[in-house]
């Protein structure tokens, strides 16, 4: 019988949800590979195996809840099991606050924040039975110090942390772990544009302390530590990696 723990992540096709799910799977743990990109989620999925464990790749898009809620139960079905969500799947919107209409900035909110929630709370039976449930949010250090022309993003990064703390106050007592990972700028294709600016990249750069920004597998191996028994006692907290950005401003 497969006792190795399993993962959910979203957003796993590319850039941090790509090296979660490696740095998880070096741990020995089984990944589901989730997003809307069918070829690249097997490109995660065949590298997860190489690394010995079981993945499998499931279409959706959070764009809509019933999509992600009908992700968590085709691993259930196919595993019998769900242990750790990793909820990374995000978007971006550029534009002043002015430019971008109410049903643009509710649809930014679905994908960033409401899935998440949907995909946590659809998880929750299995989580509750799990050894050594986690969710991990996927917020951004955006959340504290604001990004400018960002504004659904800011919002939305912002109320994860909120969503972190209430689900992790509720689900105490089941024994599941919540908590936020909230990265700085990542080389990632989101920053790519900006970071490949050199103006714009020297005035982020200005900005953080450590004078880089991080590495997707920063972030991932992070994860992986805040999903282990180590982090055993670690649960409604937000956790920052962002080479002391916050603090230098």
């Amino acid at each position: 019988m497969d006792t190795r723990p399993l993962a959910f992540v979203t957003g796993a096709s590319r850039n941090i949800g790509r090296a979660v799910a490696l740095a998880l799977a070096r741990d020995g743990i089984d990944i589901v590979c989730v997003g809307r990109d069918l070829p690249m989620l097997e490109e995660t999925a065949a590298a997860v195996r190489a690394l010995g464990v079981r993945s499998s790749v499931i279409v959706a898009d959070a764009k809509s809840s019933a999509s992600m809620e009908a992700a968590v139960d085709a691993a259930v079905a196919e595993y019998g099991r769900l242990d750790i969500v990793i909820n990374n799947a995000g978007m971006l919107r550029d534009g002043l606050p002015q430019d971008i209409d109410p049903d643009a900035f509710a649809q930014d909110l679905q994908v960033n924040l409401v899935a998440q929630y949907a995909v946590a709370r659809r998880a929750y039976p299995q989580l509750k039975a799990s050894a050594r449930p986690v969710v991990v949010n996927m917020g951004s250090v955006a959340g504290q110090v604001t990004f400018p022309r960002c504004i659904s993003y800011v919002t939305s990064k912002a109320a994860i942390e909120g969503l972190t703390r209430a689900l992790a106050l509720d689900w105490a007592r089941d024994k599941i772990r919540v908590v936020c990972m909230a990265p700085g700028y990542v080389e990632s294709d989101i920053s790519k544009d900006i970071l490949s600016n050199d103006a714009s990249r020297d005035w982020i750069l200005k900005r953080i302390p450590l004078r880089r920004v991080a590495q997707p597998e920063e972030v991932g191996d992070f994860v992986a530590f805040l999903v282990s028994p180590k982090a055993s006692f670690a649960t409604g907290e937000i956790y920052y990696l962002d080479g002391g950005q916050r603090m230098a401003i």
